[in-house]
């Protein structure tokens, strides 16, 4: 037997309304939920990634900056104080018929001047580097990752003992007793080349 079209639709449940009703609701609300919380991971992301650019352009590539500085007028000092010394000896070195040659004045004092220049490089030009260096050091130690800051002492000590030796306040062999060298920096420099890198990397993805 056909229904008569005529006839009125069974009345809605009030249960089944109030089911679609909350499910309605929870999909708004799932929604809402879900985009606050990839608002939040993606801020979060981003503070993070502020953060690391902010270490790397204000700690570790200035740090860096400043090593290089000091590490390419070391290499040229060097250099140029290996190639004269060798030029000296292979022109002044050898005796002749048992008579040492002697380089004529004007000759002499243009080497001579080498040293000379180097030690004037030394106290007011590297020294003062090393000197921004820890200035640097210090006033933006809360950039600083914990495996940089435990070198912070051994950049202090060293430029401190220069201080006191090119005020001439330390003698010569106190100085060679503290075996004070460029070596002692090394895991700081290591560390500052390894953060650099890292945070280049990390902030460029």
């Amino acid at each position: 037997m056909l229904a008569d079209p005529c006839a009125a639709a069974p009345p809605i449940s009030p249960v089944w309304t109030l089911a679609q009703s909350l499910i309605a609701g929870g999909s708004g609300l799932l929604g809402v939920l879900i985009g606050t919380i990839a608002a939040t991971i993606n801020a979060k992301r981003e503070r993070k990634i502020e953060r690391l650019k902010t270490q790397l352009q204000e700690f570790y590539s200035p740090m860096l900056g400043v090593r290089s500085e000091i590490k390419a007028q070391s290499k040229v000092r060097l250099k140029v104080t290996k190639i004269a010394s060798g030029a000296f000896t292979e022109e002044f070195g050898t005796a002749v018929q048992g008579v040492r040659i002697e380089p004529a004045a004007d000759v002499a004092e243009k080497y001579k001047a080498i040293q000379e220049y180097n030690n004037t490089q030394w106290a007011e030009s590297l020294v003062p580097l090393y000197r921004q260096m820890l200035d640097h050091f210090t006033h933006h130690m809360h950039l600083a990752e914990q495996s940089t800051r435990i070198h912070y002492d051994a950049l202090c000590e060293f430029v401190e003992i220069w201080n006191r030796y090119l005020d001439e306040s330390l003698p010569r062999k106190v100085a060679e007793k503290l075996a004070h060298d460029e070596g002692t920096l090394q895991e700081l420099y290591s560390d500052l080349q390894f953060h650099f890198d890292r945070l280049l990397k990390e902030t460029a993805k």
